[in-house]
């Protein structure tokens, strides 16, 4: 669980998995608001708080502004919420735009904080092997059941971690040449071969660069569609991870899905930021 702060001023919404490092973030963000709160004049900065009556000269500009910062956070510290999911904005039920690297450390502490909430995590991934190492490493216990959707091979039965021996997690091996429509119908047969009334449902989407180049528009913006009505039946967190300012025809179709997309993340390692 994390701790979040949301901005009084705009719509600006982090998280932290250290409360500590809210710090940084509370302060940076509300120094931005209040630019003319800090001035320099003969190799000296000044700043003015414009919430009560502390001001402060120095030489040092850099310290100077790092102790406004912190002094800023003082005033927001209250509005922390500590003990926090970033599904729980919108219910555990929704599509989560992930704006990351997919096989970044962002997006991989994204992958963690979901999965290791969700009693059943469905992964459609071009690297099995990384998935299950990555869950294998990280979480303190497997989810109830894991299933892992791929056309690549895994080598889970020589040489790599296989997570729990009660056959918890499942391969679903599919055709490289299966066609958007059938992969969006293999999960949902997935989801109602697996799904317990009252499962918290982590789903993982992290090919999606890979649909949109292999598809037109329409039929990526289809698949999408298709797993979001599906989950609006059972409930879950639907997370697509694709980096838009990698490929344009990834930021074209992730518009065309904006009515979709309930929460648009950044994140760089376990601080993930509110996008839009």
């Amino acid at each position: 669980m994390m701790t979040r702060w949301g901005c009084g001023r705009c719509g600006f919404v982090a998280w932290t998995a250290d409360r500590s490092e809210m710090r940084d973030v509370v302060g940076s963000h509300l120094l931005a608001h209040t630019p003319d709160a800090v001035s320099r004049s003969d190799f000296r900065t000044s700043w003015d708080c414009p919430y009560c009556s502390t001001e402060k000269t120095a030489y040092d500009g850099d310290s100077v502004v790092e102790e406004f910062e912190s002094h800023l956070y003082e005033h927001a510290a209250d509005g922390l919420d500590d003990g926090v999911h970033v599904a729980d904005r919108f219910s555990w039920d929704g599509t989560v735009h992930v704006a990351a690297p997919v096989d970044g450390p962002g997006a991989d502490a994204l992958r963690v904080h979901f999965h290791g909430n969700a009693d059943l995590v469905i992964a459609v991934t071009a690297d099995p092997d990384r998935f299950v190492r990555l869950l294998d490493a990280e979480l303190g216990a497997w989810p109830g059941r894991t299933v892992v959707v791929s056309s690549e091979p895994y080598s889970f039965e020589t040489d790599a971690p296989d997570g729990p021996d009660d056959g918890s997690v499942e391969i679903v091996e599919i055709d490289p040449r299966l066609g958007a429509e059938e992969l969006g119908e293999t999960v949902s047969r997935i989801i109602d071969a697996n799904h317990a009334a009252g499962d918290t449902l982590s789903v993982e989407v992290s090919v999606f660069r890979e649909i949109v180049r292999s598809f037109d528009v329409q039929t990526a913006c289809s698949f999408i569609r298709m797993l979001s009505a599906r989950l609006d039946d059972t409930g879950g967190a639907l997370q697509l991870y694709a980096d838009a300012d990698a490929d344009a025809n990834v930021s074209t179709v992730l518009n065309f899905l904006d009515d979709e997309i309930d929460l648009r993340l950044a994140a760089e390692d376990e601080r993930f930021v509110r996008t839009t």
